[in-house]
């Protein structure tokens, strides 16, 4: 009796694994490239309570498949597969793609493919396409990757039906890089290949050009010890949310979470002089303190809106106009005037109103009534002269802001306790619902809305140029296109960041809730850098220029108040300067982010 010799099957090679890296790093800097990477954004991804990728649509596109299976040749062909081998349906057009490719290049390529259960019908196959001589190399093709599942199913599928194939590698469209799965697969089995990774589309915690072992990049740290620091300021746990401080005057003003304002000298922190309230309420002062001409405004939970000098402290007006205030006052100084939502308790009884005051006096001009209650912050628009305003029952109002009188109401999904953004007659809106709304100005009506991921409260939404910003419940800060809603970028960060963005001269700051601060070109769509300044936090910091330089104030809920210098890098620099044709063109990243 003749036993049958088992078949040699060839392990792929460190020489074919180097070539492939070569082959990825070019492939990562071509046009195709970047093109494929815009589509991720506009047709793969979607924002859920976390970010969700789909490729069936984008790689539904004769065009997307065409590019995408030429790069994938380029980046498998060092294994020299004489088959490919694609897990379910959202493979088949790559698989197709690369071997089209191939195919113009000379080499063909067979290909199977794997179900995702055995036929139940006719032949009854499970992999379906020719059998291969044993032996056969092969590189198993699949458009996305994150733990790793599909896998343990190819190989299950190819032995069940009988394929005896060589696995040189694993290629992948999209690659999550997750610990269970490339990373793990890369180390004991298989080289997992991409064109794409996490990182490319901004998922990582790190900035872009993070390094290991520290996982630092090229540009200088943004801040590094604090220049002062006040170690007592808030104290209250019950409401998490605190005041976010102003730079102004040569002095860092903040209020605590006993309704008491400060102003701190710039250069040492130095108490110069110290406001009360008439009480000390549950939530203090909980908003952004405006600073304008020569003064402090801004509302309390003790039912007042206060006006004071900021040299000295005085107070120029105060007016108790209702049971308290959440809300950030919204000016309008060429007009001499102030908008601000203040609420009534009632017995528990909901109501509130949105008021306008004189900038110079302080007294009441007139008061539009809500049905609820309204700590969302208003906003004014000049060009059509209307102050939107929301409320607790889900409505956002649209006044003239001269007179009080409704222009609009409309209902959103969700609640909306931080403030609207308005551009170019629309109205933008983040809601607790993890909603973004854009509405139109004039009427009122929806002209697109979208999921902004895991919802987040008291959002204060920002825009630049021609991008809307928000920040979700998760770790995710993401850039819709204004006109459209569709996702322009995204970035990730440690824990969920505070409030909004905040300027630095060209950059966005982001700050999250444990401590961790991001520095943003949103020119070139890049974190460049982050770092730890300590302390817990619930609203955003504040950053502005003084005689002592440009500075950054962050009031913590348990560490005090810290005040850094700027590195003048990133207030100098304009990130308009050196454009990138991608964010990472010379990042090959083998850490975990």
């Amino acid at each position: 009796m003749t036993i049958a010799k088992a078949p040699t099957i060839a392990a792929p090679t460190q020489s074919a694994w180097d070539e492939a890296k070569v082959a990825i790093h070019d492939v990562r800097l071509s046009d195709e490239w970047a093109a494929l990477r815009r589509q991720i954004y506009r047709r793969a991804l979607r924002m859920a309570d976390n970010a969700v990728f789909d490729f069936r649509l984008l790689l539904s596109d004769a065009r997307n498949i065409e590019m995408a299976g030429r790069l994938m040749w380029q980046i498998i062909k060092p294994f020299a597969p004489q088959v490919l081998v694609g897990p379910g349906f959202g493979a088949a057009s790559l698989l197709t793609g690369t071997a089209l490719a191939a195919l113009a290049d000379g080499t063909s390529l067979s290909i199977l493919m794997v179900r995702d259960k055995r036929k139940a019908h006719h032949q009854k196959k499970w992999v379906e396409g020719q059998r291969q001589p044993d032996g056969s190399r092969a590189v198993v093709i699949d458009d996305f990757m994150e733990g790793g599942s599909a896998l343990p199913l190819v190989e299950k599928a190819l032995k069940s039906d009988g394929h005896v194939l060589a696995i040189q590698a694993i290629g992948v469209f999209f690659d999550m890089w997750q610990p269970l799965g490339s990373r793990q697969i890369s180390t004991g089995r298989y080289p997992v290949v991409s064109l794409f990774r996490r990182h490319e589309i901004g998922l990582s915690r790190d900035c872009f050009d993070a390094a290991p072992p520290l996982m630092k990049g090229g540009c200088p740290d943004f801040v590094d010890q604090p220049r002062w620091w006040r170690y007592d300021l808030n104290d209250k746990t019950a409401h998490p949310r605190k005041c976010v401080p102003v730079i102004a005057d040569d002095a860092v003003f903040v209020a605590d979470d006993h309704a008491r304002v400060w102003r701190h000298h710039a250069g040492d922190g130095a108490i110069e002089w110290r406001y009360d309230s008439l009480a000390d309420p549950a939530k203090g002062i909980v908003q952004q303190l405006q600073y304008a001409d020569g003064s402090l405004v801004f509302g309390c939970y003790d039912g007042t809106v206060t006006r004071l000098d900021a040299a000295s402290g005085d107070i120029v007006w105060r007016w108790r106009q209702d049971s308290s205030v959440h809300a950030t006052p919204e000016l309008d100084l060429p007009r001499g005037r102030l908008f601000i939502n203040t609420e009534q308790w009632n017995d528990g009884r909901p109501f509130g109103r949105l008021i306008a005051m004189d900038w110079r006096s302080g007294r009441l001009l007139w008061s539009r009534d809500h049905a609820w209650w309204p700590p969302g912050s208003p906003v004014y628009d000049a060009a059509q002269n209307i102050v939107i305003a929301t409320c607790n029952d889900q409505s956002v109002l649209c006044v003239d802001a001269d007179t009080g009188s409704l222009r609009w109401k409309r209902k959103t999904q969700g609640m909306v306790r931080g403030k609207p953004a308005v551009a170019e007659g629309r109205a933008y809106l983040a809601t607790e619902q993890g909603r973004l709304h854009c509405l139109d100005l004039a009427t009122g009506e929806t002209v697109w809305q979208t999921r902004y991921g895991r919802p987040n409260a008291h959002q204060f939404t920002q825009l630049r140029d021609d991008v809307v910003l928000t920040v979700d419940g998760k770790w995710h800060g993401t850039a819709f296109d204004a006109q459209t809603g569709e996702i322009r970028w995204i970035t990730r960060l440690r824990s969920p960041a505070c409030w909004n963005p905040v300027r630095c001269g060209e950059h966005w700051l982001l700050l999250s809730q444990g401590g961790h601060l991001a520095v943003f070109d949103p020119v070139r769509e890049l974190k460049l850098w982050e770092g730890a300044i300590g302390g817990r936090y619930h609203q955003p910091p504040a950053v502005g220029t003084t005689g002592y330089g440009t500075l950054l104030a962050a009031a913590s809920n348990n560490e005090g108040l810290k005040v850094f210098d700027i590195h003048p890098y990133y207030h100098l620099r304009s990130p308009t300067a050196a454009l990138l044709k991608r964010p990472s063109a010379d990042l090959q990243k083998e850490a975990p982010a």
